[in-house]
């Protein structure tokens, strides 16, 4: 599991292929050292520079293969062993999100049902028009039947579904699970964030355009004591705003088996931070 604990930025002036002067500016991780991710920061932003002078776009910002996400950590969770086994960290959009080395998580989006002449005729002979969510509910029940040496809780969110596999370790650069999202069609992006990030990923907040709050002013690290405070303050915001609305809703448990005690702790504080239990609207 990747974790950056320290990011340091360089930049350097240059001639884009258009002769028009720039800025290339690019971030360097480590998980222990700052001195290292200085240097990562200065490798990393000569390469980008050559890549612009040459004319090249920017590369694809949504994961790179050799950093994790550039996320303030706000919990390290370790096992019985000493070893990390999860840590919460907060998002570029301001979220707190639960990542995990072995407890994993499967996103399902759901397209809600779109209206038409079907749907009319339907109504007017008084049959139900189909519910997109409970299609999908009842998909994930028949994959999951079709894969009984799992047990797995199921939890609603604004946008389709979360599964949570309980009962076994699952690595997440592994074949078991890449198996396991593409049979429950996880999203793509998760799919591949899993794999970079080497973890797998759960919001455990709101997101903040549901919950009727201003955009975060500012990203960590911070460039100044200033900009932090403002997004301090934003965070108060946020938090007050958000403690109306749940990230998830339990649904039901699917499988046999109890889950890991291991996963017991990973379970309750998810389960307590999405408010998953409060029966309040979905953000």
């Amino acid at each position: 599991m990747k974790i950056a604990r320290h990011w340091k930025r360089a930049a350097v002036r240059i001639n884009g292929s258009k002769g028009k002067p720039m800025d290339a500016v690019a971030w360097g991780w480590s998980a222990n050292d700052p001195a290292e991710a200085e240097t990562r920061a200065a490798e990393s932003v000569q390469r980008l520079a050559t890549r612009l002078v040459s004319g090249e776009r920017f590369p694809d910002s949504y994961g790179y293969p050799d950093r994790p996400a550039r996320e303030e950590i706000i919990r390290e969770i370790t096992g019985e062993d000493g070893e990390l086994t999860a840590f919460i960290s907060r998002n570029s959009y301001g979220s707190l999100v639960l990542n995990t080395a072995r407890l994993m998580f499967i996103d399902i989006d759901v397209t809600p049902h779109q209206h038409g002449l079907l749907d009319l005729v339907m109504s007017i002979f008084g049959r139900p028009k189909p519910d997109a969510f409970e299609n999908a509910l009842e998909q994930i029940r028949r994959v999951a039947a079709g894969l009984p040496q799992y047990s797995f809780r199921v939890y609603r969110t604004a946008a389709g579904f979360r599964l949570m596999v309980v009962n076994k370790r699952i690595d997440p650069v592994g074949e078991e699970s890449k198996m396991l999202l593409k049979s429950f069609g996880s999203d793509a992006l998760y799919q591949r964030l899993c794999t970079l990030q080497e973890s797998f990923r759960a919001r455990l907040t709101p997101k903040h355009w549901r919950c009727r709050c201003e955009s975060p002013r500012g990203r960590w690290p911070f460039d100044s004591a200033g900009e932090e405070a403002r997004y301090r303050n934003w965070e108060l915001d946020y938090k007050a705003r958000s403690a109306a609305f749940a990230t998830c809703s339990f649904v039901t448990d699917i499988g046999t088996e109890r889950p890991f005690s291991e996963f017991r702790e990973l379970i309750t504080l998810h389960d307590r931070e999405t408010r998953s239990d409060s029966r309040l609207p979905l953000a």
